[in-house]
């Protein structure tokens, strides 16, 4: 199959790296020093196990040139480019063209399914440590590779992704070396990623701190623990089922990180540049509003970001 990567950074560098080392024709949409890298000089990713995957040539773009349509496109742009992808989106698909977002937010796939009527948008996310480490270079930092995608609620299944095609899908990132999993409940696994990122993203930042100064303990621990529960009852009122002891399943997550590890929305913040704080913090504070759910945490951590309740 046809695969787009949009958004090469640390997640769709190593979707679309693995995809393309294991035989799969992908083309990567990049920009500015990365982009000029991949052109000049390939894509290099340092995998955790499987030593470094070098890709010379790549098809890397900025912007897509002429009319090629494609089968599948993975979406791993931060939630405040969402908007502003669509019209790619719409130039590079056909009518059996399948999208899966893998971002950091709740309603990417819903926005994505509005905004492209016609067009086949999933559910899905990524558990995976990667990141930019140098124009045209990719550094994977845990082995964990596991992709999560699957039918939205209410998604017409006569559509173009049925049930073969997503397992056709899924057999494509298993050769090529990625965990995959088509999921029964893609509500509750997004919602279950996100928590993790969300509640990592939000201490980390209000105490500016990596992830070994929460493992050890203490308020910054206690703070995780905090808006994991808050969560859950969020989840609780928007009827999504997590099963199991799943703030139990994020402490061992977060104890499984490198101790300097810390996510890319503290890193966009260092660097003065646009961050997710308002789809990972304050887009929380927004839905417990919704479903009348005190976030006393989450609040915490939006105002000291500068969020007002309107």
């Amino acid at each position: 199959m046809n695969y787009l990567i949009v958004g090469t950074g640390g997640t769709g560098g190593c979707i679309g790296g693995f995809l393309a080392a294991g035989g799969q024709n992908v083309t990567f949409i990049a920009r500015g020093a990365h982009y000029e890298a991949m052109r000049d000089q390939g894509l290099v990713i340092h995998t955790f196990n499987r030593g470094d995957i070098a890709l010379k040539p790549v098809k890397a773009c900025e912007k897509l040139e002429g009319g090629e349509k494609f089968d599948v496109i993975f979406v791993c742009v931060k939630g405040y480019s969402l908007d502003g992808i669509v019209p790619l989106l719409q130039q590079a698909s056909h009518g059996n063209t399948v999208i899966i977002p893998i971002l950091n937010s709740l309603s990417a796939g819903e926005r994505l399914g509005e905004d492209l009527p016609g067009i086949t948008v999933l559910g899905g996310c990524v558990y995976v440590s990667a990141y930019l480490s140098a124009p045209g270079e990719i550094r994977q930092g845990i082995p964990l590779f596991r992709l999560v995608f699957g039918q939205r609620d209410g998604l017409d299944t006569g559509t173009a992704a049925d049930g073969s095609l997503l397992r056709l899908i899924r057999e494509d990132l298993e050769q090529a070396g990625i965990e995959c999993v088509i999921s029964d409940d893609i509500r509750r696994d997004v919602f279950r990623k996100f928590s993790f990122t969300s509640a990592c993203a939000a201490v980390g930042a209000y105490y500016d701190i990596a992830a070994g100064a929460i493992q050890q303990g203490g308020e910054p621990k206690e703070m995780f623990i905090a808006l994991l529960k808050e969560l859950d009852q969020i989840a609780d009122a928007m009827h999504i089922r997590l099963n199991g002891d799943w703030v139990d399943e994020n402490l061992v997550v977060l104890n499984g990180l490198a101790p300097d590890t810390t996510v890319s929305m503290q890193k966009d913040l260092k660097a003065g540049k646009a961050s997710e704080t308002d789809v990972l913090i304050v887009d929380v504070v927004r839905i417990a509003d919704k479903f009348g759910v005190d976030a006393p945490n989450y609040r915490k951590v939006a105002a000291q970001f500068g969020y007002q309740p309107a």
